[in-house]
């Protein structure tokens, strides 16, 4: 008889760790990446034939980052400009020629379209990470997710976050795969070919409060909403809204970031030094910010005062912990960096660019990435050594700074305005500059101001 009851209760056991272990990776029957060149683009149907059944998510997704991450101008210039003639020099970084598109447009990486034609040249369906590339994906390969290591299941079942999903086009399979922050890890966690972590914005959410609350990815950029997900579905109350909005949307960066400013006195006087409290708070991102790409994205905070006739006086940053006068990572400065571009460019005696194209001075909160040669890159792909210096903002973290301006003796009489923002560019202009791609659009995060006599 206790032999009997031990057996049922293994049999019971196993089950249940069946149904656990189903639960992420509906992909262990089909477990293994799929290889560059695996199915070819008419596996997978377009996004577009999406649109006759899902008109309003359609409409959302087309107009997001997330539909386009192939063709926006820096990603075209990034590839063709630096990383794939970058390959041809280095066989280090030879990797990446494919490694790129695995995540920007994984259905030329499964049609082996590498490298795909620039931007209007290629297939559509290479244009960005399309429906079907997350409706087909079935789990990941590995232990964790990283560098686009999911795998696909190209087919007529698409895969959800739903159990009574029928459509009259396609078959629908519920995927608990699809309620986790996994899913968007895969492209969102990344190494470059010598080992050093270049994105960590799964690993930082995970080890951050929003993680520890199960408040996943897909809660903030694909919040819900009351309505349909199909013309000819139900009416529920938590549709998933694809917006997949991020650092290009004005809306979404404004807020992420709150700035507050204490003056130490309500009064002074020409000739003294003002000391000024600055509190900076990561208030509704769930992972550090700025995030991703960090060697390339500024948030700077730019603090001033301007008197009562008008003229303006910029205050500087003080130097944040890891910094040194002659090496300054958090303040901004217009010296020459950024020389691996040049090699990769075929530039000759390029001297570098300006490393920041900001006004000197103000606060960075950034991640550095050194290169093989121990300098400053925005190259990912080239980045040897990533834990230098990071002095970004964790997730509900308040960073208090102390300012001291010496008040100059001519500034005018009455009210002394004391104004900060916080700003957001998601690419140096120098850089910009160098590759052709026009003006990088400055977004505003967070302004306070007080006034003393």
């Amino acid at each position: 008889m206790k032999k009997v009851f031990l057996t049922s209760v293994t049999i019971f056991l196993a089950f249940v760790v069946g149904l656990v272990c189903q639960g992420y990776s509906n992909a262990q029957e089909t477990r293994g990446r799929a290889e560059q060149g695996s199915y070819g683009y008419e596996r997978f149907d377009s996004s577009k034939k999406c649109r006759t059944c899902h008109k309003e998510i359609y409409n959302q997704y087309q107009n997001s980052a997330m539909a386009k991450s192939q063709i926006l101008p820096w990603d075209q210039a990034e590839y063709f400009k630096l990383a794939l003639p970058h390959t041809r020099l280095d066989s280090k970084v030879a990797p990446v020629e494919a490694g790129c598109i695995n995540c920007h447009a994984p259905l030329a990486f499964m049609a082996g379209d590498i490298p795909p034609p620039p931007a209007g040249k290629a297939d559509p369906k290479a244009d960005g990470v399309s429906c079907e590339v997350c409706h087909t994906m079935v789990g990941f390969d590995g232990e964790v997710p990283v560098n686009g290591n999911f795998v696909l299941k190209p087919g007529k079942v698409k895969y959800g976050p739903r159990k009574d999903i029928k459509s009259s086009y396609h078959k629908s399979e519920y995927s608990e795969f699809h309620k986790s922050a996994e899913l968007c890890g895969t492209c969102h966690n990344e190494t470059s070919p010598y080992g050093a972590w270049v994105k960590e914005t799964y690993q930082e959410w995970k080890k951050g409060p929003y993680g520890e609350a199960n408040i996943r990815c897909m809660d903030c950029h694909e919040p819900p909403s009351r309505g349909k997900s199909a013309i000819m579905g139900k009416k529920r109350d938590d549709v998933a809204q694809h917006l997949f909005l991020g650092s290009y949307s004005q809306t979404w960066m404004n807020g992420s970031v709150v700035v507050a400013v204490y003056p130490k006195k309500s009064k002074i006087r020409p000739g003294e030094t003002l000391k000024v409290q600055v509190v900076s708070v990561n208030q509704r991102a769930g992972h550090m910010i700025p995030t991703g790409s960090t060697e390339e994205r500024q948030l700077w905070l730019h603090l001033e005062a301007k008197d009562a006739k008008g003229n303006i006086y910029h205050i500087k940053a003080p130097l944040a912990p890891g910094d040194t006068p002659d090496k300054s990572y958090s303040v901004a400065t217009n010296k020459l960096a950024y020389k691996d571009l040049g090699y990769m460019m075929d530039i000759k005696d390029f001297k570098g660019i300006p490393r920041d194209a900001l006004p000197e001075g103000d606060r960075l909160f950034r991640k550095i990435f050194l290169n093989p040669q121990g300098e400053e890159t925005i190259a990912q792909w080239n980045a040897a050594n990533t834990d230098v210096f990071d002095n970004r903002l964790s997730p509900l973290e308040a960073r208090l700074e102390n300012y001291e301006w010496k008040v100059p003796d001519d500034v005018a009489k009455g009210r002394l305005t004391i104004t900060a923002d916080i700003n957001y560019r998601r690419l140096p202009q120098s850089v910009a500059a160098l590759v052709g791609i026009g003006e990088v659009p400055v977004l505003d995060v967070a302004h306070d101001q007080v006034t003393i006599e």
